[in-house]
């Protein structure tokens, strides 16, 4: 026999709903994408090149090229999707008042999106010499 509970009124509701399952996706495919982009970035400055050689010129010569230029563009945006997205889950699961979950969520994408701007203008900078 299955028993159908109705919540009470004034019940807690389960918070998060289509935005935490949206969260979900993004740190599932972020990390994997982190995973390609970031050890892509390990092997070529750990083993491919010399330790010892890798200085300023060392990372003029790489940025130098558009394509690793979109490498750590691509590795920016993903790492700030990523910990974005973990942040938004850790702020559904301890706010409960909605108010003070819906700032805490603007300023997070806010924080996030001012941050990625500045990594975007400094790689920028650096395609621009």
């Amino acid at each position: 026999m299955t028993v159908v509970r109705e919540a009470r009124p004034g019940a807690a509701r389960p918070r998060g709903g289509r935005s935490r399952a949206v969260a979900y996706l993004v740190v599932r495919v972020t990390g994997a994408l982190l995973a390609v982009l970031v050890l892509g970035h390990f092997a070529l400055t750990h083993v491919v090149e010399d330790v010892a050689d890798t200085g300023s010129t060392f990372i003029g010569r790489r940025w130098a090229s558009a394509f690793w230029l979109l490498w750590d563009w691509a590795m920016l945006g993903a790492a700030f999707a990523h910990a974005g997205a973990g942040v938004w889950v850790v702020i559904d699961d301890h706010t409960p008042d909605p108010r003070r979950r819906r700032a805490r969520r603007r300023l997070l994408v806010a924080a996030c999106g001012v941050l990625w701007l500045i990594g975007s203008v400094v790689i920028g900078v650096a395609a621009s010499r």
